[in-house]
């Protein structure tokens, strides 16, 4: 990794056919240099031969000098060259490496946050879809119990709405409160509406939903009304 102005600069992956092509010019390098110390060996095994035989020209000793020393530089050169590629040949399987990892952590977290995003909306289904059910099946049961009610009402009114002051004793077609029961204190006739006291009007009203009047007439046209009975009592 470098940088450039500040900005850090990331090296590109390494594919492993160039991997291996940085390595082949690695070996081709270093058979380079050990062709150029074998060179250099055999350079100073031929001084030390003419230096054997006597004394040798100053033109021979000058090009013999020149030549170790062009060796020398070329073997350097070489060395620094292996060792720079060797260097980038760490750093670009490092790099390799790095985007490997990267790319296997960042499939493993795509999969694990699918799987429990999964788990998560899995568990939540189970707990919502049930309670749903039942809350609907609920309604529909309070639904269906109104409607039954209210028909059920709607057919008393209609009967009672017939009945005339005469025909006190005749039975009163049972209108239910709002949870689809009978009042405890529904009247069986009209006699037994109009025998009740101030204290029983007012508690048949609260039963029904209807109020509560501190005039006991009130509260019994009140509850006259509301079963269907056409005719009312004048308040004195």
């Amino acid at each position: 990794m470098s940088t450039d102005g500040g900005n850090t600069i990331t090296p590109r992956p390494t594919s492993p056919n160039e991997t291996e092509s940085i390595r082949g010019t690695i070996g081709s390098m270093t058979e380079m240099l050990a062709g150029l110390e074998g060179s250099f060996t055999a350079l100073n095994n031929k001084s030390a031969e003419l230096a054997t035989m006597g004394p040798v020209p100053q033109d021979a000793v000058r090009d013999i000098q020149a030549l170790r020393k062009q060796i020398r530089e070329e073997s350097k050169k070489r060395e620094k060259e292996i060792t720079t590629a060797k260097r980038a040949s760490r750093e670009d399987v490092k790099v390799q490496i790095a985007a490997n990892l990267k790319d296997d952590i960042l499939e493993y977290i795509r999969t694990e946050v699918a799987t429990q995003v999964k788990q998560q909306v899995d568990l939540q289904i189970r707990e919502q879809i049930p309670i749903s059910l039942r809350e609907q099946s609920l309604n529909n049961r309070i639904q269906l119990q109104e409607a039954r009610t209210s028909l059920t009402n709607s057919a008393a009114r209609k009967k009672n709405s017939s009945l005339r002051i005469q025909n006190l004793d005749e039975d009163l077609a049972i209108v239910l409160k709002s949870d689809g029961t009978k009042g405890n204190l529904f009247p069986a006739n009209l006699r037994s509406l109009l025998s009740y006291d101030a204290g029983s009007l007012a508690e048949l009203g609260k039963e029904y939903g209807l109020g509560e009047d501190k005039v006991r007439e009130v509260n019994l046209n009140r509850f006259l009304n509301h079963i269907g009975i056409s005719f009312q009592l004048v308040v004195g």
